[in-house]
C-alpha cells in the first residue's frame, strides 16, 4: 500500500466519523482516530521497519493528514459564515464558529509542528546536504515565522483568529507544495 494511499484511508476514516457523531468534541475524536488509524496502517503495511525512514514518513504523513484535515475544518466554517450572513440559521449546530477557528489554528500548529519533525528527520537521512534539503529548511523556517508572527498578531494586537487561521493554512500549503515542487525544481 502506498504511503498517499495510507494517508487518504485515514482522511476518509475521519470523514466517515465527522458524519456519524455530530457533537461538540467530534473534531477531536475524529482527528485522534484518523492518526492513530495513519499510524496503525503505516506499521500493519511495512513488515521491515527502519527507524529514521518510518519516522520520517510517519510525520510527513501526519503532518499531511493534520494540513487535509484544517483545510477541511476551514471549508466548514466558511461555510457556516456563508449561511450566516445569507440568514439560513436552521442547519447550525450549537458550538461557536469562533471556537472552531482557534481549534483549526492550533491544529494548523500541530501540523507545523509535524512537518518540522519531518524535516528534523529528513536531516537525518541525508547524508549530504544537497539544495533540496535547503529549499526544505528555509521554507520550513518561513512557515515558523508566519506562525509566529500570526500567534502574536492574535495574542498581542488583536488579529482576528478567523483571518490568523487563513494566513497560517495559506503558509502552510506554500510550505507543503515548496517540499513537493522542490525535488521538480532540483532536479530540472
Amino acid at each position: 500500500m502506498s504511503f498517499i494511499s495510507q494517508v487518504t484511508i485515514s482522511i476518509v476514516i475521519y470523514f466517515i466519523i465527522r458524519f456519524f457523531y455530530k457533537q461538540e468534541k467530534s473534531l477531536y475524536i475524529a482527528g485522534y482516530i484518523a492518526v492513530i488509524s495513519y499510524i496503525l496502517i503505516y506499521l500493519t503495511a511495512y513488515e521491515v521497519i527502519s527507524l529514521m525512514p518510518t519516522i520520517h514518513f510517519m510525520v510527513t504523513g501526519l503532518s499531511l493528514l493534520i494540513i487535509f484535515i484544517a483545510y477541511s475544518e476551514i471549508s466548514i466554517l466558511e461555510r457556516k459564515i456563508r449561511n450566516l450572513k445569507k440568514g439560513e440559521l436552521l442547519n447550525i449546530e450549537p458550538f461557536s464558529v469562533e471556537k472552531n477557528y482557534k481549534i483549526v489554528f492550533k491544529l494548523l500548529g500541530i501540523g507545523l509542528l509535524f512537518l518540522s519533525f519531518s524535516l528534523v528527520s529528513g536531516f537525518s537521512l541525508q547524508t549530504v546536504f544537497s539544495a533540496n534539503i535547503i529549499f526544505k529548511a528555509l521554507f520550513t523556517f518561513i512557515a515558523w515565522f508566519i506562525f509566529v508572527i500570526t500567534v502574536v498578531g492574535v495574542k498581542y494586537f488583536n488579529f482576528p483568529i478567523k483571518y490568523a487561521t487563513r494566513s497560517l493554512f495559506v503558509s502552510m500549503c506554500a510550505v507543503l507544495g515548496a517540499y513537493y515542487m522542490n525535488s521538480y525544481l532540483v532536479g530540472a
